[in-house]
């Protein structure tokens, strides 16, 4: 499988592309462009007399537009002159605005003129996005054969959700024919492996070959001339095609109009690419113009930061409550509680509007029932919403999903910062009675066994999730022999944001003169006395990663009692030790702080939980330190941070990094 810097990934709202560098889409690698968790075309290929171009270059830095430069390859033409390699150019140029919209420009750099024979081929399997990432499923709705009506190329799905999906795709300058193929069957090929792992998946995944359809132009490049040919392929379901989300600056405006795929087809035959293209990049400027700005004297870590902001905006999506951030492209482009919450907290600085339409989508799918197959509970805010046929039919529960125990206080925690931002009064007013429904979770559900502390129960269904923490892989909560702890189990981290939440809630209310103010404090401090006598190790001198279910520390040394020194939760000589200690080598890399010691028996600098380095984790350590004085040492992380930005494509820091040790050559 090839790395995502051989990729190329652009995302506008809710629609995004995976595709080769090449531009192409093989449909494999769970490569294609995705609308609501389907994808709407697994096959997208260019051919130039039935050879696929060499790529030279590509660059996706504007994140929703790429830019890919092909070449030839050497051919003869009928007469017997040869066009040699390289004397012509192939620009597909792309961005997305509802669809993909996609220019492709021929220049001939020989002196004499060239016939060639352009190639796309098109095919759309619509499968869930579950089912690309090897899910396991059973029954697939029906596949239709191409379509052609007025012009537009259809390629359709009815799905089992009752759902009618289509692909549609049309062209500026009309091809000299379209040919269409159907597979003999569609019946799906089940292989061994699996593309991204998931929770409760089998390692196999599934191919179907769909039926196809190429379109054939005949042209003849005169020398020095350049020659275009547009297209635009455009989701659409029976529900709808994707919002408008060109102008994100007006989202807070209130739902947007959803116009019909066809109407919109026409609007960008009659309007040329590159206004198109104008529009979409005043859309960033207008993101960019309402956000603050921030300078350094170093210019690569200003660059960081430009870079953070810029993808905050791609990685953004209108809802009918405002503006939010997705957790991650490509696996996870949907509402995620903990990723969205912690993204937009950390985010308020930047740009408050992330904050509140976070708040008012989290608020409209709060949990209403015991429903344990979603593990909703009354109050208990979601972890994952998904819009795909799968969790359409209840194969998956993410519908929206529940199966996390730190978005509940995560989402008070992001209501009480705003209102330290912003102080609106119609904003309290609409989101309290969410609110007060979180804390009733937290007081009713949360202490799962009464003890005064927050935990966590391994879902029972093995499509659910086991530690629903941020390291929610299944073993990430582990004893030094390897013995996963046993749920309920009572993170480090869940009760410092608990702290939080009712702290700052309660001071909220206290300086609004309302009488439940000194009572949420004051059982933020009575949590923060237990907290301190039972998740302390004296001999380590270190915050226990939990307690299991028979009240056990967990002893491993991790960087989540950084989340607790973030929520002010712990004691200052406590404090102190734990910056101290985390400041040693087996776990500051030089590149940042590892999720465990590297002197853990489990430490795997390569694995996801369990020695890796995310820059979120380190993000949130730093803020801890800062709290309680030590600025040194957290300069000294986020510098270590930013070296190892320097190393990925455009800055950009990815979401975790291996955890090996800094050697001489990076000195």
């Amino acid at each position: 499988m090839s790395s995502l810097n051989d990729q190329l990934v652009l995302k506008e709202g809710q629609v995004f592309l995976l595709s080769h560098g090449s531009g192409d889409i093989s449909g494999t690698e769970g490569l294609g462009l995705y609308y609501q968790d389907t994808r709407f075309l697994s096959l997208f290929t260019l051919r130039l007399n039935g050879q696929a171009p060499p790529l030279l270059s590509f660059s996706s830095a504007q994140n929703f537009m790429g830019v890919l430069q092909l070449a030839n390859d050497i051919f003869r033409l009928p007469d017997g002159t040869t066009v040699l390699p390289q004397t012509l150019g192939i620009r597909r140029s792309r961005f997305i605005s509802q669809g993909l919209h996609e220019r492709i420009e021929l220049v001939n750099y020989n002196r004499f003129a060239v016939p060639v024979a352009l190639a796309l081929q098109f095919g759309a399997d619509f499968r869930d996005l579950f089912d690309v990432r090897g899910f396991s499923r059973e029954k697939w709705g029906e596949l239709s054969p191409p379509a052609i009506e007025d012009g537009v190329l259809q390629l359709c799905y009815n799905g089992l959700d009752g759902i009618m999906r289509t692909t549609r795709i049309s062209f500026d300058r009309p091809p000299d024919t379209i040919e269409t193929q159907v597979p003999g069957t569609n019946t799906p090929i089940i292989e061994p492996g699996i593309l991204v792992p998931v929770v409760g998946a089998p390692s196999y995944h599934i191919i179907i070959e769909p039926p196809t359809a190429t379109a054939l132009w005949n042209l003849v490049l005169q020398p020095q001339t350049p020659l275009q040919v547009s297209l635009h392929v455009m989701p659409d379901t029976s529900e709808g095609g994707p919002p408008t989300e060109t102008d994100i600056s007006s989202s807070q405006s209130g739902p947007h109009s959803v116009p019909a795929v066809t109407d919109l087809l026409d609007t960008l035959k009659d309007d040329h690419y590159d206004k198109a293209v104008r529009r979409m990049r005043a859309s960033y400027q207008d993101w960019n113009a309402q956000s603050s700005k921030a300078a350094t004297s170093s210019e690569e870590f200003t660059g960081l930061i430009r870079r953070s902001a810029i993808d905050l905006r791609i990685l953004s999506s209108v809802d009918v409550g405002g503006l939010f951030p997705s957790a991650g492209i490509p696996w996870f482009a949907c509402p995620f509680g903990r990723d969205s919450l912690i993204t937009a907290l950390q985010a308020l600085m930047l740009n408050p509007q992330l904050a509140i339409g976070t708040l008012r989508t989290l608020a409209r799918h709060q949990g209403t029932k015991e429903d344990p197959w979603r593990e909703e509970q009354p109050g208990k805010i979601l972890h994952e919403l998904r819009m795909g046929e799968m969790a359409h039919l209840n194969m998956v529960p993410h519908s929206p999903y529940y199966g996390s125990v730190d978005s509940t206080p995560l989402f008070i925690m992001l209501f009480v910062e705003t209102m330290r931002w912003l102080d609106d009064q119609a904003l309290f007013d609409e989101l309290m009675p969410n609110v007060w429904r979180a804390l009733d979770w937290i007081d009713t559900y949360g202490d799962v066994d009464g003890d005064g502390f927050v935990e966590y129960v391994a879902s029972k269904d093995p499509a659910g999730i086991r530690n629903q923490i941020w390291k929610d892989s299944g073993d990430s909560t582990q004893f030094p022999d390897g013995t996963l702890a046993e749920t309920p189990i009572a993170a480090v981290e869940v009760q410092g944001y608990i702290y939080a939440a009712k702290k700052g809630l309660g001071e909220l209310l206290k300086r609004r003169g309302l009488p439940e103010g000194q009572r949420l404090v004051g059982e933020a401090d009575a949590l923060r006395v237990r907290f301190n006598e039972q998740f302390w190790m004296p001999d380590a001198g270190f915050y226990t990663q939990a307690l299991d279910n028979e009240k056990r520390a967990v002893p491993t040394l991790t960087t989540n009692p950084g989340h607790a020194l973030w929520c002010g939760i712990a004691d200052s000589e406590k404090a102190a030790r734990t910056v101290a200690r985390m400041m040693e080598p087996d776990m500051l890399s030089g590149w940042g702080l590892r999720t465990i010691s590297a002197n853990s028996p489990s430490y795997n600098p390569m694995s996801y939980h369990n020695g890796s380095i995310w820059p979120h984790d380190n993000s949130i350590v730093v803020a801890g330190f800062k709290r309680y004085g030590y600025v040194d040492e957290a300069l000294a992380v986020i510098r270590q941070v930013a070296d190892a930005s320097r190393y990925f494509h455009y800055y950009r820091l990815p979401e975790l990094y291996c955890g090996f040790s800094r050697d001489a050559l990076f000195q």
